[in-house]
């Protein structure tokens, strides 16, 4: 018919894919690629896209055009072996037990919370008082975690938390040293797996954070049997990011 191009005379959809298979190593990105975008038209030409995500590729097949299905449903089958080989990596990875802060090892804590508004006696007080958690693995998958952290006096359960893959809202009650504000609210996290070349499985379990003090940036992993944090926070009146380290042991 006359609706019907040359291209589809001779059998094309229009264009050729060769897809090439990278993983995101960039907790900004991860969170937002668009960041890392340009969707504005060249040369005075219409942009093609509105907007950039992150999607399973179950639901790109079921979604994207039909006369170009083919080629993600090619690319689906062959990312499954590294999907299923990354997601046994992520699962492999053994935070469960009960774990205290050496605060003695801590590096950047005070700073830390001080860019946080927390006034400097406090904040020393915060940085060296015991800090224990306890992991265990979520029921629903083995990637994900629910976590206890006590009291001051270390045996009074004071919050549990599960920390599921993907985005979800945390809300807290009164005060947070780490949140802000005093009676409470709702913040709006992201947790996913990333590369860590520190790590002894190099890999690490990052939780990305939206406060009224700023983002917050929270990556753990192990190392030589222990449990490490590294925040980086970037506060809600500046760019300038703070970043600390502490150091747990199973107890």
């Amino acid at each position: 018919t006359g609706n019907v191009s040359w291209l589809e005379k001779e059998g094309y959809a229009g264009q050729e894919l060769n897809w090439v298979i990278f993983r995101c190593a960039d907790a900004m990105l991860e969170r937002n690629p668009s960041l890392l975008c340009q969707l504005k038209g060249m040369n005075g030409e219409a942009p093609e896209f509105s907007a950039v995500k992150w999607e399973n590729l179950d639901w790109v097949v079921d979604n994207v055009w039909k006369n170009k299905v083919r080629p993600y449903q090619v690319l689906r089958d062959a990312s499954r072996r590294i999907i299923k080989q990354w997601d046994e990596r992520c699962k492999a990875i053994d935070f469960t037990g009960q774990w205290a802060r050496d605060s003695s090892r801590s590096i950047g804590v005070v700073e830390g919370l001080v860019s946080r508004g927390i006034g400097d006696e406090k904040a020393m007080e915060k940085a060296t008082e015991p800090y224990i958690q306890f992991w265990k693995r979520a029921t629903t998958d083995d990637r994900e975690w629910v976590v206890t952290t006590y009291e001051a006096d270390g045996t009074k359960p004071k919050r549990e938390l599960h920390y599921p893959l993907g985005h979800f809202e945390e809300a807290y009650e009164g005060k947070s040293t780490l949140f802000g504000g005093n009676d409470g609210g709702v913040v709006s996290r992201h947790c996913f797996y990333l590369a860590e070349s520190d790590s002894d499985d190099k890999i690490a379990h990052v939780t990305f954070s939206e406060t009224p003090r700023g983002e917050e940036l929270a990556a753990r992993y192990m190392k030589n049997g222990e449990l490490i944090l590294r925040r980086t926070f970037w506060h809600s009146w500046g760019s300038n990011k703070v970043e600390s380290t502490e150091v747990f042991t199973r107890c």
